[in-house]
């Protein structure tokens, strides 16, 4: 069922890409496509921690590939390795590398992938019996391996030092990276050794952290190629006739009480759990998703969206001010409720409208919440050192496969370490990764939210502006894009 609904999800984007396509259909060689980025990023490493991961990823995606990717269709398809298979335990997954070389000219061989995914993932075992063979040995069944290699923390990255002690990252992809100013500025340079054939366009440069005030108020991107969008900003747009993509609801808006009991933060002390429940129960997710993300969003009561697994109407998530209100009231008979400290990403103007909308309801309650914003609010060490309660994070959807996608907001919301084991033997990674039917999942999700320790609030689409000139850009049902193909009009 699953598979079926994700088919139908990634209809309307089909279409739409064709419709863009407009004008002249066949591909062609050089130019440059620009691209305007609202985020900062510090870094396309991979495993760096960064405060929008997704636009990070963005960016590393040109350069380093990974062993295998999901199509438009949630279909895992060959990328660095051209096939794979795995023993009857589902433990032991052997990959065979295709010939492709480096951006430095170097083949790429086993042992060079085998070092990379030891620092993405090295509670696993990796061997390399020949120059193109890896295999992979895990400590429980997996029988998502081929899916979750196609996370972007699972892509090839070469490590060098060079003569000034700095890491060269290197790569395989269709584009390497020519120019690049932390926080302002990308260029990616077309890989004419590239094992999959030379992309189409000549380069791409990224222009990050810049406003759309200019090109909102013209009506037109100008010089720009693309460029990201909020969703507040897609009505202005789509009414002036341009060309905007939406993904579906993907990404997670939620609300994140963060631990104490670690150490980590001392002098903070948990919000009880009736307490975390009765916020949950007055927030208003359907007024935020319709009036304050202008009915693109949709109410979130688990932490896949519904499109995609099927089950997560079952979570319920209806607000219900008077049970709120006898929880809280409960709760006060034995503690002192104090004000909840909910920080949220101060860049974000619609995380202080959601953040704003939550205080207000909340009040309804009886409850007090005291909004603020925050820097580097998505990155962990941040929120590790944070005088606050609990922070609303906007967490993207990594992958189109309800397992691998369930593992990794686990591990992005920094549930595992704290979560219930779903079993006496089975921890939480395994559960998931191991699972074959969707009960399976649903029963791990519903663990993860049984403690009230994250609030789902809502699925929010990713939002994208093509101009007329840039042709074969694929915004994916999770808002992730594929650019390979791309190519645009004149060169320029």
């Amino acid at each position: 069922m699953k598979r079926l609904l994700l088919r139908l999800s990634v209809i309307s984007s089909l279409v739409l890409m064709a419709a863009f396509a407009g004008g002249s259909s066949r591909p062609r060689y050089g130019g440059t496509v620009r691209v305007l980025l609202h985020d900062r990023v510090m870094s396309i490493d991979p495993l760096s921690e960064e405060d929008h991961p997704a636009t990070r990823d963005r960016l590393s995606a040109l350069t380093f590939e990974t062993l295998t990717e999901l199509d438009a269709q949630g279909h895992v398809r060959p990328r660095l390795a051209s096939s794979w298979s795995a023993d009857a335990t589902k433990r032991v997954w052997r990959f065979h590398l295709r010939l492709a070389n480096f951006h430095d000219g170097t083949a790429l061989t086993a042992l060079d992938t085998a070092a990379s995914l030891a620092r993405s993932n090295p509670a696993w075992k990796y061997s390399a019996p020949d120059r193109q063979t890896l295999v992979i040995e895990t400590p429980y069944a997996v029988q998502h391996m081929a899916e979750t290699l196609a996370l972007p923390r699972y892509a090839i990255v070469k490590r060098q030092t060079d003569a000034g002690g700095n890491v060269v990252l290197i790569g395989t992809g269709g584009y390497r990276l020519t120019q690049w100013q932390a926080g302002e500025r990308a260029q990616f340079t077309a890989n004419d050794d590239y094992w999959g054939g030379r992309p189409f366009a000549d380069s791409i440069e990224f222009q990050m952290g810049l406003s759309l005030r200019e090109q909102l108020m013209d009506r037109q991107l100008g010089p720009y190629s693309a460029t990201e969008l909020s969703v507040d900003q897609v009505r202005n747009v789509e009414q002036n006739n341009q060309n905007v993509t939406l993904s579906r609801p993907s990404d997670l808006l939620v609300v994140v009480f963060l631990p104490t009991e670690n150490g980590e933060r001392p002098g903070r002390k948990p919000v009880d759990a009736r307490v975390r429940e009765a916020l949950g129960l007055a927030i208003n997710r359907a007024a935020i998703s319709n009036v304050l993300f202008q009915r693109r969003a949709t109410p979130a009561s688990g932490l896949l969206p519904q499109w995609l697994t099927g089950y997560e109407f079952m979570f319920g998530g209806a607000t219900n001010l008077d049970r709120a209100k006898e929880l809280r009231a409960d709760a006060a008979a034995f503690v002192v409720i104090n004000p909840i400290r909910l920080a949220y990403d101060f860049s974000d103007p619609l995380a202080k409208a959601v953040a704003d909308r939550i205080n207000v309801d909340a009040g309804e309650a009886g409850i007090v919440v005291q909004p603020y914003g925050e820097p580097h609010i998505n990155t962990r060490t941040v929120r590790a050192s944070l005088n606050a309660d609990a922070v609303l994070l906007r967490v993207p959807l990594t992958s189109v496969d309800p397992a691998v996608a369930l593992a990794a907001r686990v591990d992005d919301l920094g549930l595992a370490p704290a979560a219930p084991a779903v079993a006496t033997t089975t921890t939480v990674a395994p559960a998931i990764l191991g699972a074959t039917r969707p009960e399976d999942l649903f029963e791990v999700e519903r663990k993860m939210l049984e403690g009230f320790r994250v609030l789902p609030v809502a699925h929010v689409p990713q939002a994208l502006w093509l101009n007329s000139n840039a042709h074969n850009w694929l915004q994916l049902a999770n808002g992730v894009w594929q650019i390979d193909q791309l190519w645009v009009e004149g060169s320029r």
